[in-house]
């Protein structure tokens, strides 16, 4: 069914589920009430329906229509984020996992102070939230934005991250045109209230530090990133430097020493301009231009109980609690053991528990009933090749992943090698051509694999050429070397030459000439000292 933008305004009705108590028949007493508590205790969680699109699907113990509305809104979020320039197009669609209420998301909160999160793994985004509703509309903007910098390879220190990520959660979508910044008034209440952290101190914070286990310091840390990274954002004395400072911290270098050295001031005065930003700063929003979307088409269902169990078990095994998400899953295998994803799963459990032989036995058997993972495939093939295994199973699990999906570079990459080993040359040469981005890391090899498979399809310019590109993205003398090396070949052919061994003994030794040469002769022996001399023989 088609679902239109006019339906955001009907965004996360969430109706009131009441609950029904069997009537009990027949008990009197003590025994009736044991009973009926009971029946209270074993009733059964809320039921999931799930809400698709193309690019997310949001799965909602609150009903079809509050999914629906969900999704929506997330398409929009999704159109804004489009008009950066991030690549959205690349991973799964995003799994958005909310809950009917505080109490079932307690179970498989992340962090005690986690009041929503988001987790990124191989293949697939989730954000995990407790509910859905218009007051959940910032907190799913915040995950989302840390989708979007998944995505995008950009991996922040954790007080840049979240301030990002929050200054992105007080964006306002519409048609006629967008805003984003403006007040969190629950920030700036907690920095009026609080002591700041020392910059220092900020900045060496991890997920897993012991700071942030308290709720009191954990909003401390999220209002003082979020100022911190506003003032980054907005403030005409930092605004023109902050791609600078994204390059320094991506080369490496601590927060302590890329502020000061890209804005030329020490922290303790950085840390003062941010205070006096809290207080004299302008909360109006920064008006953007309006997001315009197509109709999105929504399907909508409910989960069965075994799906919603596959769906439980997912998100603990992408929250790293394996063994757990091991008794899940063998639970799930001891129900319908021709389940291919509950065979995905306990791959990928072996695999991350060090288990690779395990893993390759999981994952071929999940390939063999049908999942239709091409992330699965790729990484299927990459161990089926660390294990020696034979080029044919290893290329199958390949050119199921392209199949799947074809925009899958890296499994082109790598069935292009393959094939360029195994001497089937054209074919290795069509994958290398079909792929649509060669990262920098990755050129060097993907320029003088081509310039070999070139040169043995007979195809010198181009080979020529590729090895030129080649020695442009070689980073070692040994790799500018090689490159030089396939240049030569591919303007020079190989020729037979008698010479003589030490010994003064006549052997026939193997050459190189340039190209199309003519007069080549294998019979003058190098050291030979040629001399033209024209006459008559006479008898």
């Amino acid at each position: 069914m088609k679902t239109s933008r006019a339906n955001a305004s009907e965004l996360y009705g969430i109706q009131v589920v009441s609950f029904r108590l069997r009537v009990l028949i027949g008990l009197k007493g003590l025994a009736g009430l044991v009973l009926l508590c009971a029946c209270v205790q074993a009733e059964s969680p809320p039921a999931w329906t799930v809400a698709k699109s193309d690019h997310f699907e949001i799965y909602s113990q609150a009903g079809g229509d509050a999914a629906r509305s969900a999704l929506i809104w997330f398409e929009e979020l999704r159109a804004f984020f489009q008009q950066t320039g991030v690549d959205l197009d690349e991973r799964q669609p995003i799994r958005v996992i909310a809950f009917r209420s505080a109490k079932e998301y307690n179970a498989y909160r992340l962090r005690p102070t986690a009041d929503a999160y988001y987790v990124g793994t191989e293949s697939r985004d989730y954000i995990v939230m407790p509910a859905l509703g218009a007051d959940r509309f910032r907190v799913a903007a915040h995950e989302y934005a840390h989708a979007m910098m998944h995505a995008a390879g950009l991996k922040f220190p954790l007080w840049l991250g979240e301030g990002i990520a929050e200054f992105f959660s007080t964006i306002r979508i519409g048609a006629q045109g967008c805003e984003i910044g403006g007040e969190l008034p629950a920030h700036s209440q907690v920095l009026q209230r609080r002591a700041w952290v020392p910059l220092a101190d900020l900045f060496a914070l991890s997920e897993k530090s012991p700071f942030l286990e308290s709720r009191e310091n954990s909003s401390v840390f999220y209002a003082e990133s979020w100022m911190i990274t506003e003032m980054l954002v907005l403030s005409p004395a930092y605004s023109s430097r902050l791609s600078d400072l994204f390059a320094a911290l991506k080369s490496g270098a601590p927060g302590v020493q890329a502020l000061p050295s890209v804005y030329g001031k020490p922290l303790n005065r950085i840390a003062r301009d941010a205070q006096l930003w809290a207080v004299k700063r302008n909360a109006q929003p920064v008006k953007l231009p309006g997001v315009s979307m197509d109709d999105v088409a929504v399907t909508t269902s409910a989960l069965s109980p075994f799906a919603a169990r596959s769906l439980i078990a997912e998100l603990i095994l992408a929250t790293g609690e394996l063994d757990r998400a091991e008794t899940l899953y063998r639970d799930l295998e001891r129900e319908s053991p021709e389940n291919g994803g509950v065979w995905a799963a306990l791959g990928t459990i072996a695999i991350r528990k060090g288990d690779r032989e395990s893993a390759l036995q999981h994952w071929r058997q999940a390939l063999q009933m049908g999942v239709d993972d091409a992330s699965l495939c790729f990484r299927y093939a990459v161990l089926a090749e660390e294990a020696g295994l034979p080029a044919n199973e290893i290329r199958a699990a390949l050119e199921r992943a392209i199949e799947l999906n074809p925009n899958f570079d890296d499994a082109r990459y790598r069935l292009a090698l393959l094939e360029n080993n195994t001497g089937d040359y054209q074919t290795a040469l069509g994958h290398f051509q079909a792929m649509r981005h060669v990262n920098p890391a990755r050129a060097y090899g993907y320029w003088s694999a081509m310039a070999y498979a070139l040169d043995e399809l007979g195809r010198r310019e181009d080979a020529q050429a590729a090895a030129q590109k080649a020695t442009v993205y070689a980073a070692t003398p040994s790799e500018r070397e090689h490159a030089a090396q396939l240049a030569y070949v591919a303007q020079t052919d190989v020729a037979v030459q008698f010479s003589r061994d030490a010994n003064g003994r006549t052997q026939l030794i193997t050459r190189r000439v340039p190209h199309g040469t003519t007069d080549w002769n294998p019979f003058i022996e190098p050291g030979d000292e040629i001399r033209r001399a024209e006459g008559q023989l006479r008898s």
